[in-house]
Order: C-alpha cells, then sequence, then structure tokens
C-alpha cells in the first residue's frame, strides 16, 4: 500500500528517504511490507503523502 501511494504521488523514495532522516532501503523495507514505519515516521508521512495517520498504520496489516 505505501509503495502505491508513494508512485501515485510522484514521489521516490531517495527523496522521501532524505526527508524523513532514514535510508533508501529503510524505506523499500516499509514498501515490501518487511518493516513498519514508528509513530514518528508515521506523522511525517502523513505529512508528506497527505494522507491519513490511520491508513498509514495499515501498511503491514
Amino acid at each position: 500500500m505505501l509503495k502505491e501511494l508513494i508512485k501515485t504521488r510522484g514521489v521516490k523514495q531517495k527523496w522521501l528517504a532524505s526527508k524523513l532522516g532514514v535510508s533508501e532501503v529503510t524505506v523499500s523495507n516499509w514498501c515490501s511490507g518487511k518493516t513498519a514505519p514508528n509513530v514518528d515516521h508515521l506523522e511525517k508521512l502523513s505529512a508528506i503523502l497527505d494522507v491519513e495517520v490511520n491508513v498509514l498504520k495499515n501498511i503491514n496489516g
């Protein structure tokens, strides 16, 4: 789901990683469902992707 949100918003994983202060591998792991963003990152992702935090909480669920 996160991968689709990123794609539809026209955001590059490298840029997103830079904005969040994480590695590209971290963003890639979130997109593949290997790991999930913590609360801080969820809030920042919410603002960047213009989506509710509750939607992002279900990324791996």
